[in-house]
């Protein structure tokens, strides 16, 4: 389980023009939710804190030690919310969890070894980035490892040929697809 840190503090602002007006500031609103907490905390972030932690991971599901006010909340980035037009995010929303809690999230999925179809010529296809698992927040993995060796020119890696971490399962069946090996 990786953790990530991020200082927040309780926000009282509310309301579209005065959230704007802090985005303009560099400051980034968010929401803490979940059985973890009582209620919902309305929270706001430095900006440039967020785009660092984004760029740390390679998912937009992943765990958070949040330090709101000098109070610690373990959760889960279970939105985050972005105008593509200005390449910005705008907002996030945690989930807060203990460490037995089960959820749902996303995580990567991380290809190791080398195609025996690229020896023939081909190149590896990537159709699935994340798959999403259901597990113990203690049992998330920062990532699923997929061996793609035996790969050949024309055949695919099934979910089936991988193995998961300890506690951790997938609604995926095993016939889903993660990769090709095809011709150029």
């Amino acid at each position: 389980m990786t953790n990530h840190s991020l200082k927040a503090a309780k926000r009282e602002v509310v309301g579209t023009g005065k959230l704007n007006a802090l985005r303009a500031q560099g400051i980034m609103p968010g929401v803490v939710y979940g059985p973890a907490v009582e209620g919902n905390i309305n929270i706001q972030v430095k900006a440039a804190d967020v785009r660092a932690l984004l760029n740390e991971v390679d998912t937009d599901s992943f765990l958070v030690n949040l330090d709101v006010d000098g109070t610690a909340i373990l959760a889960i980035v279970k939105d985050v919310q972005r105008n593509f037009l200005a390449d910005t995010t705008t907002h996030l929303d945690f989930l807060a969890v203990t460490a037995d809690s089960v959820v749902k999230t996303m995580v990567p999925v991380k290809f190791i070894g080398n195609a025996a179809g690229v020896a023939q010529g081909g190149v590896v296809h990537q159709i699935v980035h994340e798959i999403p698992v259901k597990c113990a927040v203690k049992d998330i993995p920062a990532f699923v490892e997929a061996d793609v060796t035996p790969v050949e020119m024309g055949q695919s890696l099934r979910l089936a040929q991988v193995t998961l971490p300890a506690n951790v399962t997938t609604p995926f069946n095993g016939t889903v697809v993660l990769a090709s090996v095809v011709k150029p």
